[in-house]
């Protein structure tokens, strides 16, 4: 073992030096190492080997690929030697195994170069409209606005006016207000909230909360120094279909997959229908 390990360490150390020694017209051609009649060009080693590497990492790095190089080919070469004790079954699936690796690489190709990924607002909207069934809530969901301020603050008659309304006039205001003094906040009326992730950023006390989810008057409350105001602007149950905007990506992936099978299947039906045309299937009538 020690002798071995020695040996793959100085090809190493011999293989890092040619890698610069030679020109690129003659790296190609040397053989860093043999094993059972299969060769480990100079040229393969070299360009596993990051130029920014150290000369020690560069042995260690070297060394380690041809070690696992020689132990790839041999225990590959005691397979094949071995083969035939296997069963007919095993060169079977070793075919098989091919042909869909070399069938599912041709059909991702096809796929990929054909499939158009852009996907109409129209087309979303009658997906999550003719489907509501795959769109089910597991949490209540809701859209409000809020902000965060030191208890100190007392100058909110503004800012609570603001956040009441909530329209395109009195946002960018109260955004300004909040940013001048230091304010957490979330002003985005259009961003659908999952229930919990509201409450881990605002610890509003929960008691019958489809009531509280349907009350649209100005929240305020405190939490040791710190002042939160909350609005709801709209809500959704769960168990219900939940909004476009948080099923979108879903639908938009769905609608996707769905033009993929399409291509897919006309492409296996157009193969087989020409295949016949031209005369590259024969089938014998076993029944006649």
């Amino acid at each position: 073992m020690l002798k071995s390990k020695g040996f793959i360490v100085l090809t190493a150390l011999v293989s890092l030096n040619a890698c610069v020694i030679f020109s690129d017209e003659t790296i190609e051609d040397k053989i860093v190492v043999s094993a059972f009649g299969k060769n480990l060009l100079l040229d393969s080693l070299c360009s596993r080997i990051p130029d920014e590497l150290s000369f020690e990492d560069s042995t260690l790095l070297s060394e380690r690929i041809i070690e696992g190089w020689v132990r790839e080919n041999v225990l590959l070469a005691q397979a094949e030697k071995n083969i035939n004790e296997f069963s007919s079954s095993f060169e079977s699936s070793i075919r098989s195994y091919r042909n869909a690796l070399l069938v599912t690489k041709f059909e991702r190709e096809f796929i990929a170069s054909r499939v158009d990924t852009k996907v109409q607002d129209e087309e979303i909207e009658k997906f999550h409209s003719d489907y509501p069934e795959l769109f089910q809530l597991k949490e209540h969901v809701l859209r409000a606005v809020f902000f965060e301020i030191n208890t100190e603050e007392d100058m909110l008659d503004s800012a609570r006016i603001w956040l009441t309304t909530a329209d395109s006039i009195s946002v960018p205001k109260l955004e300004q207000w909040s940013i001048e003094r230091g304010a957490h906040f979330a002003l985005d009326v259009d961003y659908w909230w999952f229930l919990s992730d509201l409450l881990q950023t605002v610890p509003m006390q929960v008691y019958r909360i489809e009531d509280q989810l349907r009350d649209r008057r100005l929240i305020e409350f405190t939490d040791g120094d710190t002042r939160y105001l909350l609005r709801i602007l709209e809500h959704r149950l769960k168990d219900l279909p939940s909004p476009i905007s948080i099923a979108r990506k879903r639908i938009v992936d769905l609608i996707i997959q769905e033009r993929r099978r399409s291509i897919l299947e006309n492409l296996r039906d157009d193969l087989v229908s020409d295949a016949w045309a031209n005369g590259e299937i024969i089938r014998d009538s076993i029944l006649n």
